[in-house]
């Protein structure tokens, strides 16, 4: 209850002190105190006006407010609002800063969740262009071998052997000792079937 003042307290600090150089910093604290509270909705809304101030608030504030921002979209499935706001809160931030590689790494979840839901909704090709875009974004991140082999096997859906061969020998290359690696032997040998890469195929059925 007392937070819960506190908070009420800096939004009507807020709403009667516009141009005040404390209102950043006193909504910035606040947002994030909603979103301790996992109440979403008015952490992104105080996290928004954050971000409308005018003049605008110190680049720290700016950044976590898009940070609260990015989580909340991300929590309410618009993905593609929290890539966006992640990028944004990571053009606010130095190169070596701590926290930097959590939020990367939300940004490339970010991509692979939108891949996701095009796959779900039948839009197969959509899908394996934003699995692709998770490697452009963070080719260091943990969803990155994921994004990669579940590009490869959309596009066996698709029978585009070439490219499903491509991914696939990609992702042994890179992640030799993935456990999905028990896997790809077996696809790439159909995806060479297919393309009358008969060696290469003969060469797998063994490796299996």
């Amino acid at each position: 209850a007392v937070q819960r003042a506190s908070i009420e307290a800096a939004q009507r600090f807020g709403q009667g002190f516009k141009g005040d150089p404390r209102v950043g910093p006193v909504l910035t604290q606040a947002a994030e105190k909603l979103f301790a509270l996992k109440d979403l909705p008015a952490a992104e809304k105080l996290a928004q006006q954050v971000l409308a101030l005018d003049p605008p608030a110190a680049v720290e504030q700016r950044r976590v407010a898009w940070t609260v921002v990015s989580h909340a979209a991300f929590e309410a499935a618009a993905f593609d609002r929290a890539e966006q706001g992640y990028g944004q809160a990571l053009a606010l931030m130095p190169a070596n800063a701590a926290g930097r590689n959590e939020l990367v790494e939300r940004q490339a979840a970010s991509i692979y969740k939108q891949a996701e839901q095009a796959r779900e909704a039948g839009k197969a090709r959509e899908a394996v262009a934003q699995f692709t875009r998770v490697a452009q974004s963070a080719p260091q991140s943990a969803a990155h071998a994921a994004a990669l082999y579940d590009a490869a096997a959309t596009l066996i859906g698709l029978k585009d052997w070439d490219g499903a061969a491509r991914s696939l020998e990609d992702f042994r290359q890179r992640y030799p000792n993935h456990p999905l690696q028990e896997d790809v032997g077996a696809k790439l040998a159909v995806a060479y079937l297919e393309k009358g890469h008969w060696a290469k195929a003969a060469g797998e059925f063994e490796r299996v």
